[in-house]
């Protein structure tokens, strides 16, 4: 068997599944979703240009900078490059850093906003960002547009319940890159998924058994063969998160689960997580909720 991978419920709300697209999206224990960034204001400058499908360069008081938009990715890169410089264009924008600030290229990890929805420069220690009902928050706006999809990392996740929540949106839409069958969401099927190793995916299944080992790596297993069906791991170290956040193997067995990740082989098909923020639990309605 093999170890459950799951890096996505912690902070992961949901949306529809892609067999149920007109499900209406829920929240476990929250009224409404919140749609702004929040977290600590960092630097502001105006657009330079784009360095990448992602990743703006912007003239700060301190120098160019490059900055990578935090938690989201994307399969459609020029489609997406071309609306991020359309609406940078001629524009400030200021950073609010919710994690990692850094990447190991030295470019700036954050969520990105639009100078007219930043921080007021005396608000009090300028600790959090409000983009009032999205504003022009530009990670929201892009996976609202279809044109990104989630995807956290363990020190970078704070926003995966509103950004979850607009991506379930568009997909129900068929906004962007869910309008395209090559972006559709995966099913576990072995032979169809050892065809996407080596690319980010989000797949969604039943996991069949789930099991912990002595060393406390934890295996899902979407099938009954361990050596070559779809399955999830997650190592001893980030077990704990996972346990923090309910998601126990007694709780995950039998569950339907939608989860996000880089795909790897070993022993098949796999997505190891190493955060909850990843994994979404799928109701039989078809709704995604968070596991607390």
């Amino acid at each position: 068997m093999r170890g459950l991978a799951l890096s996505v419920l912690c902070l992961a709300a949901c949306g529809p599944s892609a067999a149920v697209q007109d499900a209406t999206l829920t929240t476990v224990g929250v009224e409404s979703v919140l749609i702004r960034p929040q977290g600590e204001a960092g630097e502001h400058g105006a657009f330079i240009d784009m360095a990448g499908a992602l990743t703006v360069r912007i003239e700060t008081p301190d120098g160019p900078l490059e900055v990578r938009l935090a938690e989201i990715d994307t399969p459609v890169p020029t489609a997406a490059q071309a609306w991020l410089a359309d609406r940078l264009a001629g524009r400030e924008v200021s950073l609010v850093y919710s994690g990692a600030r850094r990447d190991r290229y030295d470019r700036a990890l954050a969520q990105l906003v639009l100078a007219s929805a930043a921080v007021p420069d005396d608000a009090a220690s300028a600790s959090v960002a409000d983009v009032p009902d999205g504003g022009d928050w530009l990670q929201y706006r892009l996976v609202e547009a279809g044109l990104a999809r989630v995807m956290t990392h363990a020190d970078n996740q704070a926003h995966a319940t509103p950004l979850l929540a607009a991506e379930a949106a568009a997909r129900a839409a068929d906004r962007g890159l869910w309008a395209d069958p090559d972006h559709r969401i995966r099913d576990t099927h072995p032979d169809a998924r050892a065809q996407d190793v080596g690319t980010a995916q989000i797949i969604e299944g039943r996991v069949l058994d789930a099991v912990q080992l002595n060393s406390g790596r934890i295996y899902l297993n979407f099938g009954r063969d361990y050596r070559s069906d779809f399955t999830i791991r997650i190592d001893a170290g980030d077990a704990e998160a996972f346990e923090a956040a309910g998601l126990t193997p007694e709780r995950l067995e039998g569950q339907r689960v939608r989860v996000r990740g880089w795909l790897i082989d070993e022993n098949g098909p796999m997505i190891q997580l190493d955060h909850p923020a990843r994994l979404e639990l799928i109701g039989e309605d078809g709704e995604a909720a968070m596991a607390r």
